[in-house]
């Protein structure tokens, strides 16, 4: 498929204003609405997708209409401590945003399948969002990933040993890789049962 390279290089130029506009206003709600809800974070972080990988996913995915129909030209990462901390920030994005499509790689996965676990949420701001930068970054969508710590650590290793690349892992190995990707799972778990037990031990104990 030929691409109007020129065209989408001057629209994108044209909104980059715009995007960062968004970026400011999304990152400051996610910050002050996850902070309100005594909810901790490792960190929130945000891009806007450069003009070179937007032309790569519009090649590689065939993508007739982009502006339109990528929804992560802006993208926002939370990482947070432990599993149970997911499920709240999701009520948060819900209730801040007005989020129009889910993907839960954490709770909606194959229990078979330990590797790439995330919660993305693709959103838009509401209407009744009253922005200083002007109504148009309204009507820009973006998606919003939520990890925990292990699980992101997770992501940056396998992406870097195993993404996009031919044969990265080689098939002695694979067995191997996967079985790292549980101890992975496990230590998440582990690390929010050990926050719940704390909790609990505290509480008894105020409770003397």
């Amino acid at each position: 498929m030929k691409i109007d390279t020129p065209s989408i290089v001057k629209q994108y130029e044209e909104n980059l204003k715009t995007y960062e506009n968004l970026a400011d206003s999304v990152r400051y709600l996610l910050s002050k609405q996850i902070t309100t809800h005594g909810i901790k974070t490792h960190s929130i972080s945000y891009r806007i997708k450069e003009i070179g990988s937007l032309l790569d996913k519009i090649r590689r995915k065939r993508i007739e209409n982009p502006f339109d129909q990528i929804h992560d030209l802006v993208g926002f990462r939370v990482v947070c401590l432990f599993l149970i901390d997911l499920g709240a920030i999701r009520e948060v994005i819900e209730e801040e945003f007005e989020v129009f499509e889910k993907d839960d790689k954490v709770n909606e996965t194959d229990l078979n399948i330990f590797g790439y676990m995330s919660l993305h949420l693709k959103a838009k701001l509401k209407s009744s969002f009253e922005s200083p930068f002007g109504e148009e970054i309204k009507k820009i969508p973006f998606e919003i990933q939520v990890r925990t710590i292990a699980q992101d650590a997770w992501a940056s290793i396998s992406h870097y040993l195993d993404y996009k690349k031919d044969g990265a892992i080689p098939h002695q190995l694979k067995r191997d890789f996967h079985a790292l990707s549980g101890l992975f799972y496990v230590a998440d778990t582990h690390f929010s049962f050990i926050r719940q037990e704390q909790s609990t031990l505290f509480l008894n104990e105020n409770k003397k």
